[in-house]
């Protein structure tokens, strides 16, 4: 068995309860045990092996967070109700294994005005250790439905991580009430740390990270593993999955055999493949000359059926039709996509349709292909009004596509199947690239760039000029 060691040091969760699933004992050579807990058994002995020691290391990035609603509350005993509380809420036991509870009553006596028109209530957020009796975090006024954060520690090796140093983290609790004297509760957990690292790959430094949602179970953790060439001239490659699915690198097809109970230590299997090779550049199916293949997508704010020759129409006998594929930028919101990753735009939208149409005799129709989508949009950006481009869902069916929401927990991230049909596969341009087509009238490819990300605007002017001096033919 080909074996390689080095020392992770880094960024992004890892599991606490990987303990619970499928744990295994080792016997080393020296006579000494090391616990595992094994994610794929069957794993032939003559794959390459990646050893790598992992350490965890404090930081202000969340490597877990977790939610739950719609927590009923009870009526308290008359022999409890103190301080003029009438109702409780129990959260349950935390994740720093302490119990946490809000008794609740209204303020009606108090006559404040929201802005939203919420109510005041008063609560007491009671925590207990185990075997100790409950102390007050938290006693005073609120506003239905506003947040209420307590902060915690916990000790790192009681989630099975390799240190002893107290991670950092937050409670937000949400209480709010649709009835009189009745109430509702929801939470969620944010703890922050980083626990990634990185290994030599032949002129290359393979890098890994590990995050978590919902919960510490290999199910609902996440690798992220990246290729950074030595060499400047060889692109980098990078892909995210579910802990459990196939890592799809370079040439290689990798699985995460098996995590070191402690998490002090991970083994990564190249199952298929040589993660040492570049694969070969492929070059997209479009000709500049030839006519790009025919297409029907939804609008995403107009809501109508779109095809490649209304846009045509729209452009007239002497524009162009223009496509970016990327997704829009809309700020450093960290969000896991359920699809393959694309790139996001390095301008506002507006600034790229700017650069595009000036000073243009003839018009110049542009359209965005995109795997997510902030449905906020609709509703604030575009409200009443639809924007002088074009939304498009590289995917056929738009319902694939990653709608949005701002402020609200991450979703699950979840893997395309390759059945899922998109423009890019058709058109066999990069999954990760920001592309820009450019069409002419007839539906002929006059131009094309597939990795336009560090120069866009160059791009975009360069088309500009070529559309101005009519040299796009």
């Amino acid at each position: 068995m080909k074996s390689q060691k080095a020392c992770l040091i880094g960024c992004g969760p890892i599991f606490l309860v990987l303990l619970l699933t499928g744990l295994q004992v080792k016997t080393l050579a020296q006579g000494q045990e090391e616990q595992w807990v094994v994610i794929h058994d069957w794993i032939a002995q003559e794959s390459s092996r990646y050893s790598i020691t992992l350490r965890y290391v404090p930081s202000e990035s969340t490597f877990y967070s977790a939610s739950r609603s719609d927590i009923q509350s009870s009526a308290l005993p008359k022999g409890e109700q103190t301080d003029g509380y009438t109702e409780r809420i129990d959260f349950g036991t935390m994740v720093d294994g302490r119990r946490y509870s809000a008794l609740l009553s209204d303020a009606r006596e108090f006559h404040l005005i929201h802005p939203d028109g919420r109510k005041l209530g008063k609560t007491k957020i009671l925590r207990s250790e185990q075997n100790d009796g409950p102390e007050v975090v938290r006693e005073g006024y609120f506003f239905l439905g506003n947040q209420i954060q307590i902060p915690f520690e916990v000790q790192g090796q009681k989630l099975a991580l390799p240190t002893n140093e107290l991670l950092p983290g937050t409670f937000s609790f949400n209480i709010y009430s649709h009835s009189p004297h009745f109430y509702q509760g929801s939470f969620s957990t944010l703890l922050k740390g980083t626990l990634k690292g990185s290994a030599p790959v032949d002129g290359a430094i393979l890098q890994v990270s590990v995050s978590y949602t919902e919960s510490l179970q290999p199910n609902d953790g996440q690798i992220q593993l990246t290729i950074q060439p030595f060499d400047e001239e060889t692109p980098s490659d990078s892909v995210r999955a579910r802990l459990t699915d196939t890592l799809k690198l370079r040439s290689a097809k990798l699985l995460v055999e098996k995590v070191a109970s402690d998490n002090s230590e991970i083994i990564l299997a190249v199952v298929h493949g040589d993660l040492r090779q570049t694969p070969k550049k492929e070059e997209p199916h479009l000709k500049v000359g030839e006519p790009v293949p025919a297409f029907a997508r939804v609008d995403l704010v107009r809501r109508d059926i779109l095809t490649l020759d209304e846009l045509r129409k729209k452009a007239g006998s002497k524009g162009y039709v223009v496509l970016v594929f990327a997704d829009l930028k809309r700020g450093p919101l960290d969000y896991h996509y359920r699809g393959a990753e694309m790139n996001t735009l390095t301008l506002d939208e507006t600034m790229v349709l700017e650069i595009l149409q000036r000073d243009l005799k003839y018009p110049a129709v542009l359209v965005f292909i995109s795997r997510r989508f902030f449905f906020s949009d609709l509703y604030e950006k575009w409200l009443g009004r639809a924007p002088d481009f074009y939304m498009l869902p590289d995917y056929s069916n738009p319902t694939d596509l990653q709608f949005l929401f701002p402020f609200r927990d991450q979703p699950h991230y979840g893997r395309p199947s390759e059945r899922i049909e998109t423009l890019r596969r058709q058109f066999s341009l990069p999954e990760n690239k920001t592309c820009v087509l450019v069409l002419n009238a007839k539906g002929n490819l006059a131009y094309i760039d597939t990795d336009a990300d560090q120069h866009l605007t160059e791009d975009l002017a360069e088309i500009n000029r070529l559309m101005r001096q009519r040299k796009l033919q």
